[in-house]
């Protein structure tokens, strides 16, 4: 049975008086859905409806005044640290009325290619399906201790509870095993418009520069000797 949270019609729309009323613990919510030909802003109590949410309530039994609806929670709002509730959308059900909702992937076990040295990749955490209210499961878990280096489990691989219909596509991969990828560290090529050191040349020594030089004098000495015995 579906757990039962008190409602109040809420007639005060703007910002500052949805802030107020989360200021006193009541959370802004709407309901909409069933026979209603409009959606009606309501109120909730805060601590009630983060309760039911946390033991996995998907439907609730939203009580408005004398009058009772079975309610989907299809929407929940947070702040931005995702820690406050902000706004809840609720979707009227219809006695005999199948819903679609997400729920959530769940993976267990380790794939044997892992002893391989394989890494297992969970590419889809939650799935579309399609049941009655009563049969709306909290979570669905894969087992992928079957999976070698190379193999792959699709949603239509997966085992879902009775009464339960996956409308996510059918060749959506759910979870692979592939082998461990290896990073080739490459050197850094140098920047555009970095300066590079010129090579530094070192001028060849040409042979027999040197005595050429050093045997200059001594002709110069010979030369001035002949002058003077003249």
């Amino acid at each position: 049975m579906a757990q039962e949270l008190k409602a109040e019609v809420r007639k005060d729309k703007g910002t500052r008086q949805m802030n107020r009323l989360r200021g006193t613990g009541r959370i802004p919510a709407v309901v909409y859905g069933g026979d209603r030909k409009e959606s009606v802003p309501l109120s909730i109590d805060g601590r009630e409806f983060a309760s039911a949410l946390k033991k996995g309530e998907r439907v609730l039994s939203l009580a408005i005044g004398d009058q009772k609806a079975q309610v989907l929670v299809k929407d929940v709002q947070y702040d931005a640290l995702g820690e406050v509730i902000l706004h809840v959308d609720f979707n009227e059900l219809r006695a005999g009325e199948k819903v679609r909702l997400s729920v959530a992937v769940v993976l267990r076990g380790t794939p044997k290619g892992a002893a391989d040295g394989g890494v297992l990749n969970h590419l889809l955490h939650e799935i579309e399906v399609e049941c009655d209210p009563a049969a709306i499961p909290e979570k669905l878990t894969v087992d992928v201790d079957h999976l070698g280096i190379g193999d792959l489990i699709h949603v239509s691989e997966m085992k879902l509870p009775d009464g339960v219909k996956a409308v996510t596509k059918a060749t959506d991969v759910v979870a692979s095993c592939t082998e461990a990828r290896v990073e080739e560290v490459v050197a850094a090529a140098p920047a555009e418009g970095a300066a590079v050191e010129p090579e530094v040349l070192t001028e060849k020594k040409v042979e027999g520069e040197g005595e050429e030089g050093a045997a200059a004098p001594d002709a110069k000495a010979a030369e001035a000797k002949k002058k003077e015995g003249k």
